[in-house]
């Protein structure tokens, strides 16, 4: 069937004028409803939806950009220690710095025994300890969290320390993660 305008607009025409009048509202709610419905409404709500991810995006980029400032730091944090251990002197014996240490702190008299170790780590670090026994010491000679002298700061990882009841031996044994030294 073919559609033809005439028809209904004759048939427009027949209508009394307040049914013309109630049928012109109808048309016109029903064409604002519609553009409510099928275009206002959803533009609203993408574009809430648009600043809720441009919300969420600017907070990952700020988390993101927190993460390469630590990333960064650690970086140069690591690059400084790698050029600090490039640096160390490579003929230093942490034994005979920590004997040079000790005989000046308390004394080799009080010194019963030094036991040096070495472990490697890995196919670049090596880890070197020194087990020292004392007899006759007090903590008021030692600087247990680092012993400073012109080579460096050796850093002590741990220190342990015994006294018996009949003799006074103080036994401090240390172990790093890892000795540098630079010059």
């Amino acid at each position: 069937m073919k559609y033809d305008p005439r028809l209904v607009l004759s048939a427009y025409q027949r209508l009394a004028p307040r049914e013309r009048l109630l049928f012109g509202l109808a048309v016109v709610s029903t064409v604002l409803i519609g553009l409510y419905s099928f275009v206002w409404d959803p533009l609203q709500t993408r574009g809430e939806l648009v600043t809720r991810r441009i919300g969420m995006k600017e907070k990952d980029l700020g988390a993101m950009l927190k993460q390469r400032d630590l990333y960064l730091d650690l970086l140069r944090r690591l690059e400084a220690g790698s050029a600090a251990i490039a640096q160390g002197d490579p003929g230093f014996s942490l034994f005979a710095h920590v004997d040079t240490v000790i005989a000046s702190a308390v004394g080799r008299d009080r010194v019963t025994s030094m036991n040096p170790s070495t472990k490697n780590l890995s196919a670049e670090y090596q880890e070197e300890s020194v087990e020292i026994k004392l007899t006759r010491s007090t903590w008021g000679n030692w600087s247990v969290c680092s012993i400073r002298s012109k080579k460096g700061t050796v850093h002590c990882g741990s220190v342990g320390c015994r006294s018996r009841a009949i003799t006074t031996t103080t036994s401090i044994s240390t172990s790093p993660p890892l000795w540098r030294c630079s010059s």
